[in-house]
């Protein structure tokens, strides 16, 4: 076989498992859709989700990029908060704080940047994606850092003020859990953590239209200017 040759057949073959690792299985079907496929190197399964919030684009935006409100309405996290900038890609970092039933405390550290906002108008696309950064802070005492923890969310509008919402991300919580496990509860949360932000986004609204309104003087209609006629 000619070196050619040989190179040839290597391209193939990596190819073949490239797509092979490319594959997603769906595991849940229903309003949210999640698939997972294998995370080359570990134990751990990448999740895909896909599925309608019943809310704007703008306030679930709001909801999951207002990071001190995170733990208000996601289930079992008990510290979310910014704790560094970096300006020169107008990325910031993110500790969080979890207590999980059984398992026990996990915290993780990442960083987060925002490629796409929604326009003022409402229309768009909201883009958020981050990446572990587990050595950026010392580790605490009794809880476990997450060594794992990749992902992004993106959100486009659709018709009669929903939101189509894609989540993927990879986690592994670290410590004696099971990875057979932790692919299990990410599959599992997925569906919860879609209702906990569509409820969260549905607030969100309605605090900004009670807001728009308090705004608007009395007699004065929506959006007209002062002294206008």
């Amino acid at each position: 076989m000619t070196r050619l040759s040989a190179i040839a057949v290597v391209a193939i073959v990596w190819g073949g498992v490239c797509r092979a690792e490319e594959a997603w299985t769906t595991v849940v079907t229903g309003p949210v859709t999640v698939k997972n496929r294998s995370l080359p190197g570990t134990p751990i399964k990448e999740v895909w989700a896909e599925g309608e919030i019943d809310a704007p684009l703008v306030d679930v935006q709001d909801a999951l990029m207002n990071v001190p409100r995170l733990k208000s309405f996601m289930p079992y996290m008990k510290d979310a908060r910014i704790i560094g900038e970096r300006p020169e890609d107008q990325s910031v970092f993110i500790y969080t704080l979890i207590d999980l039933p059984i398992v026990g405390k996990r915290d993780y550290v990442t960083q987060l940047w925002q490629p796409q906002s929604v326009k003022p108008d409402g229309t768009g696309t909201f883009e958020a994606k981050w990446v572990a950064r587990p050595t950026h802070t010392p580790e605490r005492a009794g809880v476990i850092r997450l060594k794992t923890n990749d992902g992004m969310w993106l959100a486009t509008a659709r018709e009669n003020g929903k939101t189509w919402l894609v989540h993927k991300f990879a986690v592994d919580p670290g410590g004696w859990v099971p990875a057979f496990a932790a692919n299990l509860g990410n599959e599992k949360g997925v569906t919860d953590t879609y209702k906990n932000v569509e409820r969260e986004a549905q607030k969100r609204m309605r605090e900004r239209l009670a807001a728009t309104v308090a705004q608007t003087k009395p007699g004065e209609p929506s959006g007209a200017a002062p002294g206008s006629p």
